[in-house]
């Protein structure tokens, strides 16, 4: 998949985008840190979350879930794009339309959270701006740890 030659579309989830969401999460995650399908089902249909798709070439290369928590703060729950859509922009496109979502609905502080190995992840989360509050040990399926990480929200501009 050569993304140099087409734009990604960042568009809203529909539903007929589950089976896809499904197998990119199960491509993107381990399987016992997977969602299942009914649970990515909940995420992407409850309703305060939001779900974008990047789009390329008439297929869906990822995807990100996020939603709106109390006290003007918000998660983002998952950040999947497939390896050939990679390093190519569509995390940070898929991230910044998140972040303009989470901006109209007067977010504050958006969280997640990332396995402490996975460099790659950690890069884009702080060169977004995220910066690491604590670790939970054992987050992922009780072998793994994680890492919160925290980004304040600027006001949008005028």
């Amino acid at each position: 998949m050569d993304l140099s030659e087409t734009a990604v579309r960042i568009r809203d989830y529909r539903p007929g985008d589950l089976q896809r969401l499904y197998q990119i999460d199960q491509i993107c995650f381990a399987p016992d840190i997977a969602y299942s399908r009914s649970e990515l089902f909940f995420y992407l249909r409850h309703k305060d979350s939001l779900a974008k798709i990047a789009e390329w070439n008439d297929d869906i290369a990822g995807f990100v879930v996020g939603r709106v928590e109390a006290n003007r703060c918000a998660h983002v729950l998952t950040v999947d794009v497939i390896p050939d859509a990679r390093r190519r922009r569509v995390g940070t496109a898929l991230m910044n339309v998140l972040h303009e979502e989470f901006h109209k609905r007067e977010i504050a502080m958006v969280f997640l959270e990332v396995d402490v190995s996975n460099r790659g992840a950690l890069d884009f989360y702080e060169r977004l701006g995220y910066e690491r509050t604590e670790t939970l040990k054992g987050y992922y399926a009780g072998r793994s740890d994680a890492y919160r990480m925290v980004l304040f929200m600027e006001k949008p501009p005028e």
